[in-house]
């Protein structure tokens, strides 16, 4: 795959977020995996709208960007990736969540647990997700659990109420957040960069790497995932059970023949 090019778009103040980003994108480890380009906000989409860059990484000196309409947040960290929602889980939003994991994450056939703090209206949707899906999910937990039994790292997904404090309980390196639902790539730095905590050599320069990486590791697993579901193998044996459908379903119509013209040789037979 060619080298891709990242557009970094700045929101705020603009002459600040340069001094703080570009030394990260100069930094030689980033320069050999892609190509980050600095812009502002309305530049940096329009070079996305226009493909000319690969993916884009939203980047505030302020407040965190707001979610774009229609798109799903995943908070990407070390151990698991979380999906916030405003509203208790439905079917629906799991399978959705599935599909991401799949083809955005390459996790196949991800474990999926759900957290909820308080009675959920329908406590039994992770067993009936399970079997009616086919998808594996549990829960309902409370963060405190997660944390407490250390526990999160065990799942690939986690379904979390918006403003849940299990984000912040993960250790690691600074979160990204990843909008998911839309076909281009778009990310987005969690926390800003400080300019003092900069100047002093104290800031988490991870809080922007984390989002780079991973929309560069989004555009690849995506590649993967759609190239290989392009011209899938033929079965490399035969199920035996098949031909038996086959067979019997073949047996059905010639006997379906055979007394169809029995019964046509009868009624000539009576017309005569």
């Amino acid at each position: 795959m060619e080298k891709l090019k990242i557009a970094i778009a700045l929101i705020g103040d603009e002459g600040t977020g340069r001094d703080l980003v570009g030394p990260v994108c100069d930094d030689p480890a980033m320069l050999e995996l892609c190509t980050p380009v600095i812009y502002s906000e309305e530049a940096a989409r329009r070079e996305l709208d226009s493909q000319n860059a690969d993916a884009m990484v939203l980047y505030t000196t302020a407040e965190p960007p707001k979610r774009p309409a229609q798109t799903i947040e995943i908070i990407v960290t070390d151990k698991v990736n979380l999906m916030p929602l405003a509203k208790e889980p439905t079917t629906e939003d799991i399978v959705r969540f599935r599909d991401i994991l799949e083809r955005d994450f390459d996790v196949r056939s991800p474990r999926i647990a759900i957290v909820q703090e308080s009675a959920m209206q329908n406590p039994d949707l992770a067993s009936q997700v399970t079997t009616e899906q086919g998808i594996n999910t549990y829960g309902p937990y409370t963060s405190e659990q997660l944390l407490s039994e250390d526990t999160a790292s065990h799942f690939d997904g986690i379904v979390v109420p918006e403003g849940s404090t299990l984000t912040s309980g993960l250790s690691g390196d600074a979160p990204a957040r990843f909008f998911a639902g839309m076909e281009p790539v778009v990310t987005a730095a969690c926390q800003p960069l400080r300019k003092e905590e900069t100047e002093e050599g104290l800031a988490d320069v991870s809080a922007l790497t984390k989002p780079i990486y991973t929309a560069i590791d989004i555009i690849r697993n995506r590649t993967f995932y759609d190239e290989a579901r392009q011209a899938p193998l033929p079965k490399l044996f035969r199920d035996k059970r098949d031909d038996r459908k086959r067979d019997d379903t073949l047996q059905a119509n010639d006997n379906n023949d055979s007394n169809n013209n029995t019964d046509n040789n009868d009624n000539t037979e009576q017309a005569s």
